[in-house]
């Protein structure tokens, strides 16, 4: 009866606001903007091909650049969120930039003046001015501010709706929020694959384009329209700032010595523990919230709180630092599963190959490809907790199955696996163009890969964020997705560096480089044989990780997702 009071006064003072009627539109916000963002990045190298007359390897360039701000920005986008502007504003405000970054690439389709002239037989095509190539990079910059706020935000925003319910309730809202932003992105990637990328083919560019560019002009007018009923929370003090704070304050304190016995030293907290030992690992953090007294005075943890704070601060901020630290081995042991996923060759491959399914006419498009990949991602994370996990436990007899840090291990072991067999299905394809009058090889032949590559983020991205929610104070939500995303992004530039040398490295002694303009001339077998020899060095690197790394978890009711009792919760301990 008193949590139903409480209830009540909360919903008093909030009116109508918030509450899950909302998370469908918040939702939505993000899946508009996946949905744009992977449709235009399924088919971007062959726009840039064939219509720009950009070599592969130049093209993919772009591609990785493109993808690298998708996820650099996100980190950006997160920090200016918390400090600034809100969640609400920083959405609404980069759906709007979204929308004219797909208006930019929709008019590149619409007037010829924006592309090169098409090419005349045995004539060299014209390369794209430098106005065509302003406002190409100008409509990708702008989709990428777009995902800047949207992809961060819209999973925070989603429990800002929910945040005055009780505990029990408001946690099994949230899994159910996971459970649905899951499948709402493995959908996104669906439709873009398929519908979208289906239009840009078949239809031509200026539909497939004006359809992105319509789709995110609804998005924001929807979202605008539920403004009224969003609750809103206002910007506070940035975690990014405070955890900026201790390493600023550790090093004005590097000199200080921390004694064993606090003579004269005292640590505050805000949340009122006033004193802390310090242990020998993290002495050099646990300086920064040292306050030197005068012997036989003491200092209030008030007195602490008035300190300047780029002087001081509490234990609360130091050990906030500390859980982020803890997390980055296993994050940087993750960057390795992105990048071998980040391949846009296999759309170049597609096009070389029999796209028919069966004895039919239909063709796939070859920007649709990648669907094999999106299904066996959206199919697995929808039945992993509702039916594979009781299954499992069913035969096998044991509650307790995966742990968080082995299903990004098995992650990275697909990706790796995903990578080897790309390479076998080239050099096989490398060899049957090289027959006269030969068939020419099915397109179905790059699904096990793909395959591969889905459930390698089914079990690699999913274990993360999970992994990120279980390790990290709830205070530090909003840096979950971030973690991800900047992953990401280091990994589109590792890429870019990757292809370059590569290109670079394999041309010299005027030998035809590995990429190739020309897909039979090239060894793309051989470059994704280099990722996975890359990524099966970073999967020791990761159960060395795993293996040394000792965390404790922050979150812990996240990290069940409902499939066991409290007591039986997820392990995340190496």
């Amino acid at each position: 009866m008193e949590g139903d009071r409480e209830e009540q006064r909360q919903a008093h003072v909030l009116g109508n606001k918030g509450g899950l009627r909302l998370f469908p539109v918040i939702i939505a916000n993000e899946i508009s903007e996946r949905i744009v963002s992977a449709s235009v990045t399924a088919n971007l190298i062959i726009y840039l091909t064939t219509k720009y007359h950009l070599g592969v390897a130049s093209s993919a360039i772009i591609i990785f650049a493109y993808q690298a701000a998708s996820n650099f920005l996100p980190f950006c986008g997160a920090i200016v969120s918390d400090a600034l502007l809100g969640r609400y504003l920083m959405i609404t405000l980069t759906l709007f930039f979204c929308t004219i970054g797909t208006t930019l690439l929709c008019l590149t389709s619409v007037i010829p003046s924006l592309t090169p002239r098409d090419c005349v037989p045995r004539q060299v095509c014209t390369s794209p001015t430098a106005l065509q190539l302003l406002v190409l990079c100008a409509s990708l910059g702008f989709m990428s501010l777009g995902a800047s706020g949207v992809r961060p935000c819209c999973l925070p925003f989603a429990e800002d709706q929910i945040a005055h319910w009780d505990a029990a309730k408001k946690d099994r809202a949230l899994r159910g929020l996971f459970s649905w932003y899951y499948v709402s992105v493995g959908f996104s990637q669906i439709v873009s694959v398929t519908v979208l990328v289906y239009f840009q083919d078949k239809m031509g560019w200026n539909v497939g384009f004006t359809v992105s560019a319509a789709m995110m002009a609804l998005s924001t007018l929807l979202n605008l329209a539920a403004s009224p009923f969003y609750v809103k929370v206002k910007p506070q003090k940035s975690i990014w700032v405070s955890l900026l704070q201790v390493v600023v304050v550790a090093v004005k304190n590097r000199h200080l010595v921390v004694p064993v016995a606090n003579h004269g030293v005292q640590f505050h907290s805000l949340a009122g523990s006033s004193q802390l030992v310090p242990s020998e690992k993290m002495r050099f953090l646990n300086r920064a919230c040292m306050v030197r007294t005068q012997a036989g005075s003491s200092t209030s943890n008030e007195e602490a709180h008035n300190t300047n704070s780029w002087n001081t601060c509490t234990v609360e901020q130091v050990e906030d630092l500390k859980s982020f630290l803890s997390v980055m081995p296993m994050w940087s042991a993750m960057v390795m599963s992105f990048l071998v996923q980040s391949s846009s060759f296999g759309v170049l491959q597609a096009t070389t190959m029999d796209r028919r399914i069966g004895t039919t006419r239909f063709q796939i498009p070859a920007g649709s490809i990648s669907i094999f990949e999106i299904i066996i991602f959206t199919v697995w994370s929808g039945c992993y907790d509702p039916y594979i996990l009781p299954l499992l436990r069913m035969i096998t007899g044991r509650q307790r199955l995966l742990t968080l840090k082995q299903r990004m291990g098995i992650g990275v072991f697909l990706a790796v696996a995903s990578m080897a067999v790309a390479s076998a299905v080239e050099a096989r394809r490398r060899v049957a163009a090289a027959r006269q009058g030969a068939p020419r090889m099915s397109a179905l032949w790059l699904a096990p890969q793909y395959l591969l590559g889905g459930l390698s983020g089914a079990f690699g991205a999913i274990a993360q964020i999970e992994f990120y929610y279980a390790m990290l104070p709830k205070s530090m939500g909003s840096l979950v997705l971030a973690l991800l995303f900047f992953g990401a992004g280091v990994a589109s530039v590792i890429s870019t560096v990757i292809v370059k040398l590569v290109n670079v490295v394999s041309s010299s002694g005027g030998a035809a480089p590995w990429i190739s303009d020309d897909l039979n001339r090239g060894r793309y077998d051989s470059y994704y044989l280099l990722l996975a020899v890359l990524g099966a060095v970073d999967l020791v690197y990761l159960v060395v990780c795993a293996y040394v790394f000792d965390e404790t978890t922050k979150n812990m009711s996240l990290e069940t997702g409902g499939d066991v009792e409290a007591e039986e919760m997820v392990e995340v301990r190496g």
